[in-house]
């Protein structure tokens, strides 16, 4: 009986080895199955959401430390950046001009002051400040007046002469809008080439809503047509601007609900240096210095001499309004500059280019392989790969003389810029620091993260040709960054202990 019980054990083992042996390497399998294989099948599963079924996307999430790839899907293609190519403007800007360049902009005669009284003309010149705003341009003012000057007998004169006259670039959209992303270049150029217009309701209904302009200058007229309604479903309020040659009309139409909050619009202006010069003009009469003659546009003429001059903040601190809220103004300005010092007066956006592509061949990129044709990305014509934004990221990433006012430039996730609301339900959103891009139907997002473990990742998601909305988009991007900021490398011998 014995022998039989033995022997019924000896054949169950027989058969039935095989499958326990199978089951165990199954479990085997799962047990030891990596993080990394984990972290592709999660970031692959996020990737099959319809708003991509087109497959226009690229990805590609590289870690800095170990020089590996994490996880790359067609990142050899090139996509319509967006607004990712301000990463390689603010580069090539750090790079080529220094993180403390300052912009200048400077005022000149030809006859000295004699009693506090200019007999002859003040000449302003800009060198592409991008950063020239109301506080700045106050503070040229009022060295002026503590010169000690009263009066200027002649006109003022402004010079734009540092970057070519090309307002726009050529592979933009030719119909150019009067949203402020669209501004004018110029190498003087005030408050970014815009102007800010406030909309408060009237008191009652039927009554003409009050506008506020600001600047509030000669060359910005109100043309006010709007009415106070009761209620908001009677119509909508229309801000536009119309350029009429020798001046702008801002024409506000529609209605108001009586009790609504003020309403702000950014709107661009036409002729900026002729704008820049009239608000220095203005400011130099609310300075206590009167200007007899009339705003000209014109040359610093030979013999010269320099009465003062304004330096902007360091290019460090622009860098993060470039980036942190993606001006295009600012992007093109800087590119313009780069090729006014690089390759000599005027700065023109060939020449930025040119430079651009220099440093994309330094990457070992050859020209075929890449399409830039502005510095701010609003061109649909600029394309670049997700591999070649990690490159310059990695590139950064080695260069500590510009990497710390790179860094500091980007969007921190959740907490600032505009990703101030993205990922703020997340804890350790802030470990990630990005550019976002956005066109019609693109959406890009590319930057740093840190890794639970402290690892350094540099990543590239570009996404065309969308079959959904922006929104929809940029949360699939912000569940690729969350599971980047929850990857972590566990070793065998860990798993196993």
């Amino acid at each position: 009986m014995k022998k039989l019980v033995i022997n019924i054990k000896i054949i169950l083992i027989i058969v039935f080895f095989p499958v326990f042996l199978l089951l165990s390497e199954k479990s085997h399998a799962q047990i030891t199955e990596s993080p990394e294989s984990i972290f592709v099948k999660k970031v692959e599963a996020i990737l099959l959401n319809s708003c991509l079924r087109k497959k226009n996307f690229g990805v590609k999430i590289h870690s800095l430390e170990r020089d590996k790839t994490l996880y790359s899907v067609y990142s050899d293609r090139l996509f319509s950046p967006a607004s990712n190519l301000k990463l390689l403007t603010t580069a090539v800007a750090l790079k080529r001009l220094g993180a403390n360049y300052r912009f200048k902009t400077a005022l000149y005669a030809t006859l000295p002051i004699v009693g506090k009284i200019l007999e002859g003309d003040i000449y302003i010149k800009g060198f592409g400040d991008p950063n020239l705003v109301s506080e700045q341009m106050w503070l040229l003012a009022n060295e002026l007046k503590n010169s000690p000057l009263k009066k200027v007998r002649g006109n003022i004169i402004a010079d734009a002469s540092f970057f070519d006259s090309n307002r726009r670039v050529k592979t933009w959209n030719k119909k150019a809008g009067v949203e402020a992303y669209n501004a004018p270049l110029g190498a003087l150029s005030f408050n970014f080439n815009t102007v800010a217009v406030h909309v408060t309701p009237g008191e009652k209904k039927g009554d003409r809503p009050i506008v506020v302009v600001d600047p509030d200058i000669e060359f910005i007229r109100v043309d006010n047509r709007a009415r106070t309604a009761s209620k908001p479903k009677y119509g909508r309020l229309i801000v536009n601007r119309v350029d009429r040659g020798d001046h702008n009309v801002i024409t506000v139409s529609g209605t108001m609900p009586v009790n609504s909050r003020r309403e702000t619009y950014y709107l661009n202006i036409t002729q900026p240096t002729h704008y820049a010069a009239i608000v220095f003009k203005e400011y130099l009469l609310q300075a206590g210095v009167e200007v007899m003659g009339k705003v000209r546009v014109g040359s610093v003429p030979e013999g010269a001499y320099e009465l003062f001059s304004h330096e902007s903040i360091p290019l460090s601190l622009i860098l993060r309004g470039l980036n942190k809220f993606s001006n295009n103004f600012v992007a093109e300005q800087i590119l313009k500059t780069i090729a006014a010092e690089i390759y000599g007066e005027p700065g023109t956006t060939l020449n930025g280019l040119r430079a651009m592509d220099e440093y994309m061949q330094s990457l070992q990129y050859k020209a075929e392989e890449f399409s830039i044709l502005d510095g701010s990305g609003l061109s649909r014509e600029s394309q670049l790969s997700p591999d070649q934004i990690v490159s310059v990221l990695q590139d950064i990433y080695k260069d500590l003389g510009v990497y710390p006012e790179f860094i500091s430039a980007l969007g921190v996730m959740g907490r600032d810029g505009n990703v101030l609301k993205r990922m703020k339900e997340y804890d350790g959103a802030e470990r990630a620091r990005v550019k976002t891009g956005t066109l019609n139907f693109v959406s890009a997002l590319s930057g740093y993260f840190q890794s639970a473990d402290g690892e350094r990742f540099a990543f590239s998601i570009l996404m065309n040709d969308l079959k959904c909305s922006g929104r929809r988009a940029r949360r699939l991007q912000d569940k690729i960054v969350w599971e980047g900021l929850n990857f972590k490398r566990v070793s065998l011998e860990t798993t196993f202990n």
